[in-house]
């Protein structure tokens, strides 16, 4: 492995000292100096000591004072010549785009051969980067992983790959090479629309003028398959589905998550760290992260065009649930229970057929133990420290409604009466004890708790029985696509931030639609 690129140099902007080690602070600084002092501190703290090492030897942008307004990041693998031209819009302007072009040593051989065909039709030298003038002031940043002696290590793919681009974005944004605080994504098989960056401008001016609002952490952009055949509308009704059932139950993780759709806030950026080094699922993983520092804004437009082909270059997503689904015997007339990018947990196996979808009464379940989390602030007194093996938290719930509920084997298995003892150690009102417990039930527990009552009391089903459990037969009948377009509606009336740090402010007027 190339030592230029994973040693360990420190890293210190030119002209600034190295960076205290203050602990983070998740609260809204605002525009005052000491705001910025902090998020300084945070950001150079993270590109000191967690950034890749490369960071260290990015090209210097900055010599003509010019900024560009946006920074984009393209992980490309194995995508065929010519893809950046058709992910960037005709009206891109004043935008640096880094395309890491990687590929990991354990990848298949001729992957790796056609990201090194891509890489050379970009370039022509053998450089670390490249930077290549674009469109007017636009200009991308060819970042080479892929050549023999600087590609990603074993078991290490896209998740690596968006952290590199993302730690090159944030040294930028940190030398003032960048106008704004974020850190756009996509991938190399996306179509973007005209006006991408529109909303983050509008969003970032409304933040300046009101800084009383929630503090985003991601922005996540609505989406469309393309072309629209029936496994991908199989696919895609998975994903609105999963989303909205979980609105529906309250849960402050009903997002989408896929990593193509979101532009992350700098300062989040560095407190969680940057995105995780995984082959797949980085983009859950990320998130999941991210919601728990600040609120996740799900927009209504413009949307984002994903490619719906075949792929095998992860083991999870799009393209892989596109190879299962056509490889699957039956006719396509069920949806996906495994829709999400995460990989099963060893704990509850993953649905035995691609092709089907979470009950509903298992949403409804949800619903009913999210909705008793704060009643748990007044349990206190039923608990000890030494802990009493789930026998106090059994006997409350069975002092209330949910005396018969199936899931609270499941929450005791994820070791819910020591989390009560220890948000009530740390909690001071109930505010912070909903973000405690927020926090610790977050996206991943949520899942494995439907796959828990999946696996114990409400195996999958298809579209047939879907459609009569929550009364679509008439969609059901007119086809996939207007069952999608269905819960692409219901989507579409969910508020606009969500995250369990709004925890803090139950009464938070959100930002409106309107200003989108």
């Amino acid at each position: 492995m190339s030592q230029r690129i994973y040693s360990k140099p420190s890293y210190s902007k030119p002209g600034h000292s190295k960076p205290s080690h203050s602990k983070p602070s998740h609260s809204n600084q605002g525009h005052s100096n000491q705001g910025h002092s902090n998020q300084n501190r945070i950001i150079q703290r993270y590109l000191n000591q967690y950034a890749e090492p490369l960071v260290h030897q990015v090209p210097d942008i900055t010599t003509t004072g010019d900024r560009f307004q946006h920074v984009l990041v393209i992980p490309a693998y194995d995508e065929t010549v010519g893809c950046i031209e058709r992910v960037l819009p005709s009206d891109i302007r004043h935008t640096l785009v880094i395309v890491v072009v990687n590929a990991a040593v354990d990848c298949d051989r001729s992957s790796i051969e056609r990201t090194q065909q891509l890489l050379h039709s970009l370039t022509t030298t053998n450089d670390l980067f490249t930077l290549i003038a674009h469109t007017t002031g636009t200009t991308l940043l060819v970042v080479d992983c892929c050549t023999e002696g600087r590609q990603l290590p074993i078991k290490q793919g896209v998740g690596l790959a968006r952290k590199i681009g993302g730690d090159i974005a944030l040294a930028y944004i940190d030398q003032g090479a960048i106008a704004t605080d974020w850190i756009h994504y996509t991938d190399a098989d996306v179509v973007l629309p005209q006006d991408f960056f529109a909303c983050v401008d509008t969003l970032q001016q409304t933040q300046q003028d009101e800084p009383s609002n929630t503090d985003p952490a991601v922005i996540l952009y609505p989406f469309q398959h393309h072309p629209p055949h029936d496994h991908i509308l199989l696919y895609e009704l998975s994903l609105r589905y999963y989303v909205t059932q979980l609105a529906q139950a309250r849960s402050p993780y009903a997002f989408h998550t896929i990593g193509s759709l979101m532009s992350i806030n700098a300062l989040h950026y560095a407190k969680v760290r940057g995105f995780p080094k995984r082959k797949a699922a980085e983009d859950f993983y990320m998130l999941n992260k991210l919601a728990k520092t600040g609120s996740v804004v799900r927009l209504l437009q413009p949307v984002v065009t994903l490619d719906s082909r075949c792929s095998h270059r992860v083991p999870f997503g799009t393209g892989a649930m596109m190879t299962r689904l056509a490889n699957t015997k039956g006719e396509a007339h069920a949806f996906s229970a495994s829709h999400t990018s995460v990989p099963p947990s060893s704990n509850y196996p993953s649905a035995p057929h691609p092709c089907l979808l979470y009950h509903p009464a298992i949403f409804a379940h949800l619903g009913d133990w999210l909705a008793c989390i704060d009643e748990l602030w007044s349990i206190e007194p039923c608990l000890s420290d030494k802990g009493t093996d789930g026998k106090a938290i059994a006997q409350w719930f069975a002092q209330r409604q949910w005396s018969d509920a199936i899931w609270i084997p499941c929450l005791l298995a994820m070791g819910l009466e020591k989390t009560i003892q220890q948000a009530h150690r740390q909690c001071r009102d109930l505010a912070h004890f909903r973000f405690f417990m927020w926090t610790w039930f977050d996206a991943f527990r949520t899942l494995k708790f439907v796959h828990y009552l999946r696996d114990h009391h409400y195996p999958p089903i298809d579209a047939e029985a879907l459609s009569m459990e929550l009364g679509l037969l008439d969609h059901r009948l007119q086809g996939l696509k207007s069952m999608n377009d269905y819960f692409q509606k219901q989507e579409q009336t969910l508020t606009l931030s969500v995250g369990p740090t709004l925890a803090f402010n139950q009464n938070h007027k959100s930002i409106q639609n309107s200003h989108f």
